[in-house]
């Protein structure tokens, strides 16, 4: 593509929805682990838990944005989502990397835009991943009100983040447990990353017992903020062929952003749900109990959401929407501070 000589900012816009052996990406193990109970026909996914997406020109990486751990309303336990859904479930979140430090080195010519996703160190089918560029137009080409530092070498960052894993087996195979660290530390784009996970296997194997922890710090140009996400799950392969699930979830997304069109938001949300899961021979049968927070700052609003729904029914629903002052201190009782350098 061909940037104007009259652009004076440059940002790309991404969508990043993980699917299939994707969707729980998150619960994903090293391929080292993926076999562990095999002796009991249990496998998992593998590849890992670390997900980024990153961004180049002309095959040069410049930018790297985090995913957040969408659950969609079939996810984990069906009986979460109903009549209420996750955060951001029909609203994915889009994630901005600022190409205006590469806009000198842009005009020049014809170039390519591309982004991909980063596993560990590959990710398995399938990711659904869209960009949207976009270009803030001036009089000149001067660019000394735009936000950029007039660089020309623009193979910025590392190809990969700094991932550690260390793993521990039982003896005799019946648990595991992986812990996944994960740095970055590249001029403007900062990553803290770690995920947790705990399988054990009962009574013979027809009892998987899970527990999952994942906690993402980053801090970028034009965002910083935190994703959290907690899962406890225990799976009971029973006699009569059915198969029986009990889920608690809890997850907190908490972003600002700011962008020269949109202006300063920041984004907080807070879900728990608890839940259970009948897998029977002729249908299945699900209820779980979940709240919802949400909190959204945009400079000139306050918006407030807190729904609760136990079985199949909503018990409390408080919504508050009004204007506020420039300034404010931070949603959540979050003052959105990113990882420490």
């Amino acid at each position: 593509m061909i940037i104007p000589k009259n652009s004076s900012q440059v940002t790309l816009e991404i969508f990043a929805s993980g699917n299939g052996q994707e969707e729980f990406w998150y619960s994903n193990v090293p391929n080292e682990y993926v076999e562990t109970f095999g002796k009991w026909n249990i496998s998992f996914l593998g590849e890992g838990t670390y997900r980024e997406v990153m961004v180049f020109i002309d095959q040069k990486p410049v930018g790297v944005v985090l995913p957040f751990e969408v659950v969609f309303t079939g996810g984990i336990c069906p009986g979460f989502w109903r009549p209420i859904v996750g955060h951001r479930t029909f609203d994915l979140p889009s994630y901005t990397v600022d190409l205006t430090p590469h806009i000198h080195y842009l005009r020049k010519g014809k170039h390519q835009i591309s982004f991909g996703v980063n596993g560990q160190p590959r990710t398995l089918q399938n990711w659904y991943v869209s960009g949207h560029l976009r270009i803030w137009y001036g009089d000149t080409t001067d660019t000394s009100n735009a936000r950029t530092e007039q660089r020309v070498d623009i193979d910025r960052i590392s190809r990969t983040a700094e991932i550690t894993t260390v793993g521990r087996v039982s003896e005799d195979n019946t648990s595991f447990s992986v812990l996944t660290t994960v740095t970055r530390r590249d001029n403007d784009y900062t990553v803290d990353y770690q995920n947790y996970q705990l399988y054990r296997l009962l009574s013979n194997g027809s009892m998987v017992l899970q527990s999952l922890y994942q906690d993402t710090d980053f801090v970028s140009p034009l965002s910083r903020g935190n994703y959290r996400i907690g899962l406890k799950m225990n799976e009971t392969h029973n006699p009569d062929k059915t198969i029986g699930i009990n889920a608690t979830l809890k997850q907190t997304f908490a972003r600002y952003t700011n962008i020269t069109m949109d202006g300063s938001t920041m984004e907080y949300a807070n879900v728990q749900s608890s839940g259970r899961l009948l897998i029977g021979r002729e249908r299945n049968l699900s209820q779980g109990n979940t709240s919802v927070l949400m909190e959204y700052y945009s400079g000139t609003r306050t918006y407030r959401r807190n729904v609760t729904a136990i079985g199949f029914d909503i018990v409390s629903d408080y919504e508050r929407d009004i204007p506020v002052e420039r300034h404010h201190p931070g949603v959540g009782g979050i003052q959105f501070q990113g990882p420490h350098h």
